[in-house]
């Protein structure tokens, strides 16, 4: 579970987010919602450890992130709008990397056998089975954002962050997403940013809505549809952003 409490962030005079609280529940995908500026990031980054709260408090699985940066990350997979990797790897090289700096404090005896389960594990969760030996610099944005998925989930964590995870893909890979998400779900904590209606309606358990970095409402899709009065999300949507 993750939960904010009051949560505020300022950089410098800006303030990007103000007095936000709500709750991910366990096993459940739940949508941060809000145009581009709403704080949609600056609140992912503050969920993995990345920054911390100017003041109030976020919860990882009931651990304070900024008591125990590392422990919350050590149970948190990120997926960022834009990953970057190491372009001359091919796929199984990085992942190797990633697995080996993932679990770095393991035995040698105990290592290798956890780096081929896992690294076997994300592979075939994401079905890179196809692009193994092929370099991330000809891989296409849909395999690219799978790479990501499986450098996320290789130490199989309990909650999975992702950041506008299917911007600039195309309807076949869109639709591979959502499977490889919604399947994620049934034992991972999700929180999914997006201003995509669509990507809502499709995998959407709760909603969190986001309106110049102030919570404008929360709840499942129908009780976001009965407080405002709207039939469609997309209407619902516009509506909250303009009271």
């Amino acid at each position: 579970m993750i939960e904010l409490a009051h949560f505020s962030k300022n950089y410098g005079s800006s303030t990007a987010v103000s007095d936000v609280s709500f709750t991910a529940k366990d096993s459940k995908i739940t949508g941060l919602l809000g145009a581009n500026g709403a704080g949609k990031t600056t609140i992912l980054k503050a969920i993995c450890a990345i920054h911390y709260a100017t003041s109030g408090s976020v919860l990882v699985d009931n651990i304070n992130v900024e008591d125990e940066p590392l422990k919350v990350k050590s149970i948190t997979g990120y997926v960022s709008e834009n990953p970057r990797f190491y372009e001359n790897f091919t796929v199984i090289d990085f992942l190797k990397f990633i697995a080996d700096v993932r679990f770095s404090d393991l035995s040698r005896a105990v290592k290798a056998s956890t780096l081929k389960t896992q690294i076997d594990y994300a592979v075939e969760a994401c079905s890179l089975n196809d692009v193994l030996s092929k370099k991330i610099a000809a891989l296409s944005k849909g395999y690219r954002q799978r790479l990501a998925f499986a450098a996320a989930i290789m130490h199989n964590p309990k909650i999975l962050v992702l950041d506008e995870p299917v911007t600039g893909l195309d309807p076949v890979q869109i639709q591979e997403m959502r499977t490889l998400i919604k399947s994620m779900s049934k034992d991972k904590t999700i929180l999914l940013s997006t201003h995509l209606m669509q990507e809502v309606s499709a995998l959407c358990d709760e909603v969190v809505i986001l309106t110049k970095g102030k919570l404008a409402a929360t709840g499942t899709p129908d009780e976001i549809l009965a407080k405002s009065g709207k039939d469609n999300l997309e209407d619902a949507f516009l509506y909250f952003n303009k009271i």
